[in-house]
């Protein structure tokens, strides 16, 4: 699996739902939008500057003096849901990241999709960024890994379309009471309602051993070459749930585990 130094890198928290965020998206052509955005963000940085007018985003005369260091800066999009997100990442833009998936069915099904998308402009799929955003938790003890994950697999799961959580093993309905309770803003008993055995399975978690069998196994055959690390430590758990789990491993140790155990697979 060809990967370079990035292919793990840490981020941080759970983006916001979508649900909360007062946007009727059933009415917007979310996608149409961010294919104009995209259009909008890669002509001023290729241009510097950009007369638009469009369905969504109008400019006149916006300009910038900042020009970018590098030849030209890569564009990706995200995508999670259905085949037209993924191909219009493989088709318009350099790459892109797909979140939440634990799989090999899910990351078939998003390469397959950015493969058709990339062939249709008449581009290597192989040479795009193709980004797996996981919840991850790694360190010595595999149970408290684990446990720090499930604490916030429930919160990421909130945000994963039906049939995004199929592709993952996931029947919807296992994560229905979770999830009500953490919109309710019952985070306890969502992490409560939330079983090892969901939280394994929408996660990568335990020893540093454990997280590259994961990998190897459900991520890197599909064609996927950089692993998006959402690293959950004590402190994100406490911030966001309240939960004090003094015997998960902080970030920087679980970066130097990421480093030292995980990475040399994928060299």
């Amino acid at each position: 699996m060809p990967v370079n130094r990035r292919y793990c890198k840490p981020t941080s928290g759970p983006s916001h739902d979508r649900a909360n965020s007062g946007i009727d998206w059933a009415r917007t052509r979310p996608l149409s939008r961010v294919k104009e955005a995209l259009h909008v963000v890669r002509t001023l940085l290729d241009e510097g500057a950009i007369s638009y007018d469009g369905e969504f985003f109008t400019y006149q005369g916006l300009f910038t003096f900042a020009r970018p260091v590098q030849e030209r800066v890569p564009l990706k999009l995200g995508a999670m849901r259905r085949p037209k997100s993924f191909e219009a990442a493989g088709e318009l833009s350099d790459g892109c990241h797909h979140a939440l998936s634990y799989t090999r069915e899910a990351y078939d099904y998003a390469v397959r999709h950015i493969q058709a998308g990339a062939e249709r402009a008449g581009k290597d799929w192989r040479s795009l960024d193709i980004g797996a955003w996981v919840v991850f938790a790694t360190g010595p003890d595999s149970a408290a890994a684990k446990d720090a994950a499930r604490s916030m697999v429930g919160i990421y799961a909130s945000s994963m379309p039906e049939e995004q959580l199929r592709r993952n093993g996931v029947d919807p309905g296992e994560l229905k009471a979770v999830i009500d309770a953490i919109a309710a803003g019952d985070l306890a008993r969502g992490i409560e309602l939330t079983t090892p055995e969901i939280a394994e399975r929408l996660s990568i978690a335990g020893t540093p051993e454990e997280c590259r069998d994961k990998i190897q196994r459900e991520i890197a055959p599909s064609g996927v070459n950089h692993m998006i690390c959402a690293l959950t430590d004590r402190t994100l758990v406490k911030a966001f749930t309240g939960r004090d789990l003094a015997e998960v491993a902080d970030v920087n140790t679980q970066l130097r585990l990421i480093h030292d155990t995980v990475m040399p697979a994928f060299n």
